[in-house]
């Protein structure tokens, strides 16, 4: 984002602890963990601390170019966070905590603003049959970046290859498959890593090869999808791996006693 203009930018707060009031745009707010600020790089604002808990939060960044949809310039404002939205918060930082790739650092984010802005995904009834079309092309699209690779592409080249924001697929996608197109991606992941497992490769080349952030992440990944650990697929892939020199399912031949 460097270079880009101040107001192109918009600056999401959320707090996870703490509280404090926020003068901006000729108003004051008290900001807590029930609530979020919204605001664009370049806007005024001051604080006053009125807490001894210490204030903690997370800040995140959009060009509106990405966040396609993004809230008019409307100035700073505070907006309700819900515990749904506080827990999926939450669940970002500790995904990043726990190591996570960019990928779903991003789809999560935009998740984020989504909530917080009320701009949810598109319902199914009502719609009409051109924009449902759209929407599924939009998908197909994602579908076939995310099958052709590499597997390291990022949200915003798989959203520029659908023709959109990444904020916008992200939401048609799981408008029209029912799931998040980190949890689609993570699924053809995983099989690949499957394919590949039998071959020797340590996991931590898999890892690198398919876009994980390391080798604890590739397994958290393939265990949830899975329910087994890479290694016990592996051992139980090698034991049903037909017999060199011999067919898928056919008895090695044997030579005809003397």
């Amino acid at each position: 984002m460097t270079g880009a203009p101040d107001d192109a930018v918009l600056i999401v707060s959320l707090i996870r602890s703490g509280g404090f009031v926020l003068r901006a745009g000729g108003r004051e707010d008290f900001v807590d963990p029930t609530t979020g600020f919204l605001m664009r790089r370049g806007d005024e604002a001051a604080v006053a601390h009125l807490t001894d808990v210490p204030d903690l939060s997370t800040v995140l960044e959009f060009h509106q170019d990405v966040h396609g949809e993004c809230p008019d310039g409307a100035g700073p404002r505070s907006l309700p966070v819900d515990p749904a939205l506080d827990l999926a918060h939450r669940g970002l930082v500790a995904a990043c905590r726990a190591g996570t790739d960019a990928f779903e650092v991003a789809e999560r984010s935009h998740g984020l603003m989504a909530g917080l802005t009320g701009a949810r995904a598109p319902a199914g009834g009502g719609r009409r049959p051109a924009t449902v079309l759209a929407h599924r092309r939009i998908v197909h699209q994602a579908c076939a970046a995310l099958i052709d690779g590499p597997p390291t592409l990022g949200l915003e080249e798989i959203s520029r290859l659908a023709g959109c924001s990444p904020f916008h697929l992200s939401r048609v996608f799981r408008s029209v498959t029912g799931r998040t197109l980190t949890s689609y991606r993570n699924q053809l992941r995983v099989r690949a890593v499957a394919e590949d497992i039998v071959g020797g490769r340590p996991l931590r080349e898999l890892a690198a090869t398919y876009g994980f952030a390391d080798q604890a992440h590739l397994t958290r990944v393939f265990r949830k999808h899975t329910g087994e650990l890479p290694s016990v697929v592996r051992s139980v892939l090698l034991r049903t791996a037909p017999a060199v020199g011999s067919e898928q399912g056919c008895p090695t031949p044997r030579s005809p006693a003397s």
